[in-house]
Parts: structure tokens; C-alpha cells; sequence
């Protein structure tokens, strides 16, 4: 697949109105008039689909659809906390995630969640920076010449 226009017409329905309007599962399930469920099963497909065959295969299908449902904007702000700790604790739930959001940024009107990590795109810095220890007291400055042997 190449890009949500590819996707069966009741995917790609439901993903770009939540890419480009904003909107929520609930909303669509009342504009559609189908359950919360089959709107939620809809794009959790499509994006299935566009992610590719094994994409994520080191994931449960329930945690793929909870970094979904966060890139989506679809998790109160509990919801949204457990997500984030679970990508900042597994890299290939970074690397599923890095890999949805690239994929489905160009079709969002707004910017997609932030991943974890140093560079926001599921990259995460090795080791964080170490601030150099403090000298003692009696340490002459730093800047200061060194002293002449006697």
C-alpha cells in the first residue's frame, strides 16, 4: 500500500476524518451509525494495512491498537500516560509507532503526538548528557595557568 487513498473506501473514510477533522471514535460512530467498536476496528485496519504485513510483529495486536488509538488522538490523558511509558519502555513499540506516524503525518491536519525520545521521532539518546562533576573548593579555576615547577 502506498498511501491511505489505497484503502477500502470505509477505512479510508474513517481515518481521514479523524486525520483532517479531528474527530473521535464516538463521533463517528453516531455520524456513520455503526458501534464505537466497528468505527475503532475500521481504522485500527486501515492502518494495519499501511504499516505492512509484519510491522510490529514484536507487538501484541492490543498494544499495536493502543499506539494507534494514542497517535490518533483517541486516549484521555490516563490512557495517553500508560501509552507513553510503554514507548519510552520498548524500542519496538518506538519503532512501530515511528513507523505509523511517518506514514500517516502527511494526511493530519494537525501535528501527531510527540514520541519519546531525543529526537521526538522514537530515537532515544543512548546516554543523557552528563553535567561535568564540580571541582573541590580548593581547585584553582579552571581558566587559571598552570603553576611553574619549583
Amino acid at each position: 500500500m502506498s498511501g491511505i487513498e489505497e484503502l477500502p473506501p470505509d477505512q479510508r473514510a474513517v481515518l481521514q476524518l479523524i486525520l483532517k477533522q479531528g474527530r473521535g471514535y464516538a463521533d463517528l460512530s453516531g455520524l456513520l451509525r455503526i458501534d464505537e467498536a466497528a468505527v475503532r476496528y475500521r481504522a485500527h485496519s486501515g492502518l494495519e494495512t499501511l504499516v505492512g504485513p509484519g510491522a510490529g510483529s514484536a507487538l501484541s495486536l492490543e498494544r499495536r491498537g493502543q499506539i494507534s488509538d494514542w497517535l490518533l488522538g483517541q486516549q484521555d490523558d490516563a490512557q495517553s500516560a500508560v501509552t507513553l511509558q510503554h514507548l519510552e519502555d520498548s524500542r519496538a513499540a518506538r519503532r512501530f509507532a515511528r513507523q505509523l506516524r511517518e506514514l500517516l503525518a502527511p494526511y493530519a491536519a494537525t501535528e501527531l503526538p510527540v514520541l519519546p525520545g531525543a529526537d521526538g521521532n522514537g530515537a532515544t539518546a543512548a546516554f543523557a548528557p552528563v553535567e561535568p562533576a564540580a571541582a573541590p573548593a580548593d581547585a584553582p579555576p579552571a581558566d587559571a595557568a598552570p603553576a611553574e615547577p619549583d
